[in-house]
């Protein structure tokens, strides 16, 4: 079908109207209406392919290391909690299909800064070639807390060791010609636009906002990764889960969870896009953009927000200087 068909266009203005909902967006309705409305098959196989899944021990994580594997692909799933991640490792192994390498867990904080460069240096090793790197790692947490490094916790484990680990992969994810990376947003990132104080130090801490901030200043990454690095070499994608029910959400966002507990995704749907970026041939169309069930969307819809390019170069630097210096710039 065409883009300009008239059923091509019906759908467009649908997918619109669900969109500008908000609500009907982000919630289950969104997959349960887009999937219909585009006829969605399941996300490619991943046969042969090496898939980097960071945060993969709960949630959204756990449900794209699940869906990888499923797939067909080697995955690595990265986290912190080993006991679990073994766990979850000793379950998938159980499926095992005849001749599909096994999935292996690998413990890491990635906001630690020297557990990254080891963690990078341990995959090299092991893989000539990676074919998605999958930043889900990320938490709301109360009080404000530093890094191994001296950096604010969650922009080392979401900013700065994601950006850390990605550059020293490049030279195996250039070795897909494209690698794919993915990172992980959320919903709080339209709200908030990244602060030039990042660490917390002149402002009373919030870890909601912290969260939202660090979520805004990777989609911001994504276009500058797009835009520094070239496209037959690696392709960036930023995407959004929608509202998800994961112990995250059920922990940190008691109030919400409550109230919309009854119409939030399933793991398995939230990270349905992002497994589909993993493998669809259209992905690598695009960098730089942020999508949400399989369209480009919008990164501002309140104002405000919007970054601009100089922004996003001066994040940029900021990030690497941090990410290289070992430390808060």
């Amino acid at each position: 079908m065409t883009a300009g068909s008239p059923k091509e266009v019906v759908r467009r203005v649908a997918d619109g109207i669900l969109e500008a909902t908000v609500i009907g967006s982000f919630t289950e309705i969104g997959p349960m209406v887009r999937s219909r409305l585009f006829g969605w098959d399941p996300p490619d196989r991943l046969d042969g392919r090496v898939v980097v899944i960071t945060g993969g021990t709960s949630g959204i994580g756990r449900a794209m290391a699940e869906g990888a594997f499923e797939r067909g692909a080697t995955v690595e799933l990265i986290g912190r909690n080993a006991e679990r991640g073994y766990g979850i490792v000793a379950a998938m192994t159980a499926g095992l299909a005849a001749g599909q390498p096994a999935p292996r867990f690998r413990r890491c904080d990635i906001g630690d800064l020297d557990d990254v460069g080891a963690l990078a240096a341990d995959l090299m090793a092991d893989h000539p070639q990676i074919d998605v790197l999958a930043h889900l790692a990320g938490a709301i947490v109360a009080e404000r807390t530093e890094s191994a490094q001296g950096i604010e916790a969650t922009w080392a484990s979401m900013v700065v060791g994601p950006f850390l680990l990605t550059e020293l992969l490049r030279p195996r994810l250039g070795r897909a010609a494209p690698g794919r990376v993915i990172w992980m947003t959320s919903g709080g990132m339209y709200l908030r636009s990244h602060s030039d104080d990042e660490q917390w130090l002149d402002r009373p801490y919030n870890g909601t906002f912290a969260y939202a901030e660090a979520k805004r200043a990777q989609v911001d990454l994504v276009a500058e990764f797009a835009r520094q690095w070239p496209a037959d070499e690696v392709v960036s994608h930023a995407t959004h889960p929608g509202w998800v029910d994961t112990p995250g959400v059920t922990e940190q966002l008691a109030a919400f969870s409550k109230v919309m507990g009854p119409i939030l995704r399933t793991p398995a749907h939230g990270a349905d896009t992002a497994l589909w970026l993993a493998a669809a041939p259209e992905a690598l169309d695009h960098s730089g953009e942020l999508w949400l069930d399989r369209q480009i969307r919008s990164d501002v819809r309140v104002p405000g927000t919007h970054t601009s390019d100089l922004d996003r170069a001066r994040l940029w630097a900021k990030v690497a200087q941090q990410a290289h210096s070992g430390g808060a710039a």
